[in-house]
Formats: C-alpha cells, structure tokens, sequence
C-alpha cells in the first residue's frame, strides 16, 4: 500500500506523467556527452539506413514517462525526440507508437514489446523503466533477465535498443535504492551493444545547476515545467540517436 501511495505521489508532481505539448518551448540547457559516453560504435545501424532510405518507425514502451496528457503520446519526451527527428531529417518521414502505462513493470511491458515489434518494421526501441521496480523493491536479477529478453526480441525484429533509465527527483532519491536498477540497465546495455541514455545523471545535472527543477516549482508552475522537461528530454534523446546512427545534427 505504501508503495502505491509514492507512485500516486510521484504521479502528483508530475513526475511520472507528461502534458499537452505547446507551440513554443523555452531553450533547452546543454545536454552533456556524459549521458551516453558508453556508447558503441555505430551502435544505431538500423536507424541510420531507415532514415537514410527515408521511413523510421519508433516504438516507444515503458511506464508514465512515455505517456503525454489523458494517456496519449503528445506532449511526452518520445513525441519531443520525434518532433526533434523530423526538423532533422526533413525528408523521412518517422512514425511513433507508444506501449504502456502508469506504474507498468518491466516485465509487464515485454508482452506489450513482442506485440509492438511483430511485423511492424520497427527500427528504433526507446524503452522506459527501472522506476517502478526500484519503487517496489523488485529482484534487480529479474529485472535483468526481463531487459535481456526484450533487448534480444529487438535485435531479433530488427531494432535498434535505446533504454532510458529512471528519471532524477530528490522524492525518488530519498525513498528507493536506484542503484542495483541503474547498474542493471547499463550492463544490459553493454551485453547488447544498446545504447544507455542516463536520464537520471541528465536531469539531477539540470536540478543542480539550477536549470529544470520540477520538484521546485509551485504546483500552479508544473505543468509548464513539466513541459519544458519532456522537450529538452527529446531533444538530447534525438542528439542522441542521431550521434548513435553517425548522423551528427549540424
């Protein structure tokens, strides 16, 4: 019950939801090199020729995160990354589908993961988590053997792998252990030769700096914080894939 009480908490402020997407977004500070430095070479293949043929299907899979406003995809950071996408390589043309829901496993989500990849074409896999297994105190080794399995499904369709790990917030720090999940996610990239894009490091660089701090904001504010979040996210996610695919944005 207390574990369901925190994730309704981190719900509240918005820390695991996003909302409507506005036509205009504040600029977004840096995102440092060290959100991603263990990338792999050439680690997005599959990225790199579909956008250069011209069509990238994305499948974007995780828990509250991936989801924008009443459920949908509009306004999250794997909309932004798209947006972002599409002013880059103006001649694709790059389609999102978004798997999950709030307070959604691992291991709950890779069902939702075989279905999204079956005969689709998909060629990029954004998957979110590790949030709500550190929130419920799940075995890390499960947690492991789920990742592997969804990264080896990806690998089999096709896809290049991008996972996001936790999202930083002091309510979420002072609470759970992040650490086993964290550490799981990077080695699972590594096994793999996925990309690792470390949202936690990213955004508790943004809060410290003084630069995108939702927790600090009032609760009238949220939203358009929470918006500012999800855009300078999809940002440097897109500057990610991008770099990852050998198609440095100029």
């Amino acid at each position: 019950m207390i574990r369901h009480t925190f994730l309704a908490a981190l719900v509240s402020l918005g820390l695991l939801c996003a909302v409507p997407v506005a036509s205009t977004v504040p600029g977004c500070p840096a995102a440092p090199e060290m959100v991603t430095a263990e990338m792999p070479p050439a680690a997005m293949p599959r990225v790199a020729a579909a956008l250069k043929a011209g069509r990238l299907d994305v499948l974007a899979i995780g828990s509250g995160t991936v989801l924008g406003a009443r459920g949908r995809a509009e306004g999250s950071f794997p909309d932004r990354m798209v947006q972002e996408l599409r002013m880059a390589s103006p001649g694709a043309e790059i389609r999102l589908t978004v798997q999950g829901e709030r307070g959604m496993t691992a291991a709950a989500m890779l069902a939702a993961l075989h279905k999204g990849l079956d005969g689709k074409g998909i060629g990029l896999v954004v998957w979110q988590t590790g949030t709500v297994e550190a929130v419920r105190e799940l075995p890390p080794e499960e947690f492991a053997r789920t990742l592997d399995a969804g990264a080896e499904a990806a690998r089999a369709a096709g896809a290049d792998l991008l996972l996001v790990d936790p999202q930083y917030s002091r309510m979420l720090q002072s609470h759970t252990t992040l650490a086993p999940y964290r550490e799981t996610m990077r080695q699972v990239a590594q096994r793999h030769a996925a990309v690792l894009f470390r949202r936690f490091d990213l955004i508790r660089q943004w809060v410290e700096a003084g630069q995108l701090d939702l927790e600090s904001v009032p609760k009238p504010d949220r939203p358009k914080m929470t918006e500012r979040l999800n855009a300078c996210l999809g940002q440097a996610l897109a500057q990610t894939v991008l770099r990852a695919a050998g198609l440095a944005r100029i």
